[in-house]
């Protein structure tokens, strides 16, 4: 019996040392205490990182025997204050409805947060001021949207069968609200309506402005600035017809509009691009075509936002032949949304003049928080970074607890920069092959006056190794079957030659108060070596010669100016070039010289990592970056992802969200999510864990600190059963 039982162990021992690395350190429970266990910010000790020791787990007490009262929640400024009067067009207030009887709704937090619960170890919520000492539940949340309450009232009927316990709270002053006949398009116009004279003019020249730095284009800008009227921005949610219209996602789009358009005076605003599947749709052409489309696939309170678009439109906008690509690992068209998804935001920008930036946006992504805290501190804080090594700091992850400070990170990055015998980029990258823009043509920079505005990166890349026509074979496994990064003929990496600057020249203050021309929310790498799967996707080049310097960021969410996104237009229209949709806004940017920079937001993982190792795994590529060899998007690193709240297949991002929304979840401790293999035929070797006993027995409903998590593939557990 003995014998069994040791060999059971050293079995299961054994099956451990196999296991991916992260897989290995005990996995985190603060996240799930609940608003019972709330204290004040200055008394919360986080499970982990825990700097004294991160192993021990701080006691865990119950602070009230009932559900504390959250607060409003306005992260928008004070419009009425005089400060920001004195400075800005007033705000008129906006309304659900055209008797403008009903107000947009306000959100509500906690102060403080439940104890126990674990720090982000990648990104800062205070380096970009969002707010870190309160917490939201669910109905603080999303019961303002209509969680919380039946279709009788108005609301969504979901929710309810959850821990409800004090959640009244949320609709005490407003009432639960009626949304059966609201109309988001029609609201958004009224609101930017009554709020028009906030704004800039659209310009008149689409093409150009505002991107020529000319004396004329600073003379307007700063008329403009004189008259204190703001830019506007859209929110460009990408859709597909079939895109499963639960309950959560209406809450999530109601509470994105509702939070950054009405509640912001008409600052943003909210579009839907929907891919219409069937090419056969005359969509561009019959009216009555496209209302049937809506009519099918799109609930009616959000009809006045969506523009419809098809692949076969984009072969008509997009004409012409594409040369060869040189590879093309999914074996997709050129045209079509998996290669080419910044096609319908290229167009959609070209016939939207009036605003000058667009966050492209995914249906699945969820934002615990105010949306419009998320997109204006990001804006904000993007705006105040300098050009000056930005394309370097931007190939590290941020690990505050292992990185100190951000002034230490950037004089880190500056270090390990010298160190690498590497000269840091510095406005447009050429390279053979390279093609002018017009613009460029007629001596326009995109350097602001505070950078040199001759300054150039020259870049000499490694020869691509060319196969024989008849290897169509070895073309197909290299396809399949990524190398490894750094293998012979995956080394195609970059070389920069020589740069116009003077190194000892101090370019600090380059591109500062410069708005952002891509922000994106994860490392902005090089693909060369990096053994992400997609890094020779690259199409319309001239193959006689190297593929070109390229850059990328995972995840397509992201904020593009309006001047990128002509560069990119008239990249793919006049050159016919194009990349996978990952790489080409960031390649863009890096070619022409525009101010691109990764926002590191607060990103949780899972479990309890050495903090060092964290860095190596993560910054573990070329000269401490996700670049080059031992990239964390090498297709053999990607699963370290897998514990965390931000990536593409991050499983810890849909289990934490669920158990948030008050559903139970099976988890650990050998099997079933967040990256866990499961134990033995069609069993997880898990626990259901969560749900409305265990939170009516324990500590009440979970409290979470504001957070974005990607991918939400489903939320009530009923969907998987419905088929939603």
């Amino acid at each position: 019996m003995f014998l069994l039982a040791d060999a059971y162990e050293k079995s299961k021992m054994k099956e451990k040392a196999k296991s991916p690395q992260w897989l290995r350190f005990k996995r985190l429970d603060g996240f799930f205490n609940g608003l019972k266990t709330l204290v004040p910010v200055k008394d919360h000790k986080p499970e982990y990182p825990n700097m004294d020791d991160q192993h021990d787990t701080p006691p865990l007490t119950v602070t009230f025997s009932k559900t504390p009262t959250p607060t409003p929640y306005v992260p928008q400024p004070d419009y009425r204050s005089s400060q920001y009067v004195s400075k800005y067009r007033d705000v008129k207030p906006c309304y659900l409805d055209k008797k403008e009887t009903i107000p947009a709704p306000n959100v509500l937090a906690y102060n403080g947060l439940p104890q126990g619960l674990p720090e982000p170890v990648i990104g800062s919520h205070k380096l970009f001021g969002l707010r870190d000492d309160v917490c939201f539940d669910r109905f603080g949340r999303y019961g303002p949207y209509g969680l919380g309450y039946s279709y009788d009232d108005g609301g969504l009927d979901v929710g309810m069968d959850t821990e409800k316990n004090g959640s009244d709270i949320v609709w005490a002053k407003t009432g639960k609200i009626d949304y059966s006949n609201v109309d988001w398009g029609n609201a958004q116009s009224r609101c930017l309506e009554a709020n028009k004279e906030r704004f800039h003019e659209p310009p008149n020249n689409t093409a150009t402005a505002p991107t020529e730095r000319t004396e004329k284009n600073q003379k307007q800008v700063f008329q403009q600035h004189q008259r204190k009227k703001m830019a506007r921005t859209a929110i460009v949610v990408r859709l597909y017809i079939g895109f499963p219209w639960t309950e959560h996602a209406v809450l999530n789009f109601r509470a994105m509009i509702s939070e950054v358009s009405l509640q912001s005076g008409g600052e943003y605003t909210v579009h839907f691009l929907l891919h219409v599947r069937d090419n056969d749709e005359p969509i561009w052409a019959d009216p009555r075509a496209v209302q049937e489309v809506l009519d099918d696939n799109v609930p009616p309170e959000f009809h006045g936002l969506c523009t419809l678009w098809s692949e076969d439109q984009m072969r008509l906008y997009y004409p012409g032949r594409f040369a060869r690509s040189f590879t093309n690992p999914s074996f997709s068209d050129i045209h079509g949304v998996y290669r080419s998804a910044h096609f319908p935001l290229q167009h959609f920008a070209q016939a939207h003049p009036e605003y000058d930036h667009f966050w492209n946006w995914e249906m699945d992504m969820r934002w615990i928080g105010n949306y419009y805290e998320l997109f204006d501190r990001l804006g904000t804080w993007a705006k105040k970074q300098s050009r000056h090594e930005m394309w370097e700091r931007s190939e590290r992850y941020y690990i505050p607890h292992y990185h100190g400070s951000w002034d230490n990170f950037t004089q880190l990055v500056h270090n390990q920069t010298v160190a690498s015998g590497r000269r840091p980029v510095m406005g447009p990258v050429h390279y053979p092959g390279h093609l002018t823009l017009r613009s460029a043509k007629r001596g326009v920079s995109f350097l602001p006056p505070t950078c040199p505005k001759d300054a150039v990166t020259f870049v000499n890349p490694r020869p691509y190794p060319q196969r024989p026509p008849q290897a169509q074979a070895y073309r197909r496994h290299r396809q399949y079957h990524p190398p490894r990064a750094g293998s012979p003929d995956d080394d195609l990496e970059a070389t920069i030659t020589t740069t116009t600057t003077d190194p000892a020249q101090d370019l600090t203050t380059c591109g500062i108060d410069e708005d952002a021309d891509l922000i994106t929310l994860n490392p902005i790498f090089d693909a060369d070596s990096s053994g992400w799967v997609f890094h020779l996707d690259i199409t319309g080049y001239d193959r006689s010669h190297p593929p070109p310097p390229r850059r990328a960021s995972i995840i397509t969410a992201s904020r593009l100016s309006r001047r990128l996104l002509n560069v990119m237009h008239e990249e793919t229209y006049r050159f016919h070039h194009a990349m996978f949709t990952e790489m080409f806004p960031t390649t863009m940017a890096l070619h022409h010289g525009l101010k691109a920079v990764y926002a590191p937001h607060p990103v949780y993982l899972d479990r309890q990592w050495d903090l060092e190792t964290i860095d190596k795994t993560f910054n573990g590529g070329r000269d401490h970056t996700t670049s080059g060899k031992g990239s964390p998007y090498q297709y053999q690193n990607e699963y370290h992802h897998k514990g965390s709240t931000w990536y593409y297949d991050a499983q810890f991002a849909g289990t934490l969200w669920r158990r948030w929304l008050g559903y139970a979840q099976v988890e650990g401790p050998a099997g079933g999510e967040n990256g866990e293999k499961a134990t033995g035929s069609g069993e997880t070797g898990g626990r259901l864990r969560g749900g409305r006993k265990e939170e009516e027995e324990g500590t009440g409903r979970m409290c979470l600190r504001s957070m974005l998590v990607h991918p939400i593939k489903w939320e009530d557990p009923g969907e998987l059963a419905w088929g939603k």
